[in-house]
């Protein structure tokens, strides 16, 4: 395969898990992201709108502790633009949720 071909499949492969939160179908999206995360984000070349994308998916197919991992990645980067500002504040949002949630659970 050629590295074109290669590239264009991995970017495939990305639109397509994007394309699958705004459906909902987080667990596709988990699926399709998951194994390509390292590929996408590194420490010193962050990839704010991947880890957001990423995190969504993760708490949205019940995957807390790989969530909880993201967040706390999401959170050493700064958004670059309003997207990403967007979507970290997304994420940040349904941490708070997340946590709300549990808080509850405790006081039940």
């Amino acid at each position: 395969m050629s590295n074109n071909k290669a590239i264009q499949k991995m970017a495939d492969r990305v639109v397509e898990g994007y394309n699958a939160i705004h459906d909902k179908d987080y667990q596709k999206a988990k699926k399709l992201l998951d194994p390509i995360a390292p590929l996408f984000h590194q420490e010193d070349r962050p990839n704010v709108t991947f880890l957001s994308y990423l995190a969504i998916a993760q708490v949205g197919s019940k995957d807390i502790d790989s969530f909880l991992q993201t967040y706390e990645e999401l959170q050493k980067h700064e958004p670059k633009n309003n997207k990403e500002q967007s979507l970290k504040k997304r994420v940040e949002e349904m941490f708070q949720e997340l946590m709300n949630s549990i808080q509850d659970n405790l006081n039940d």
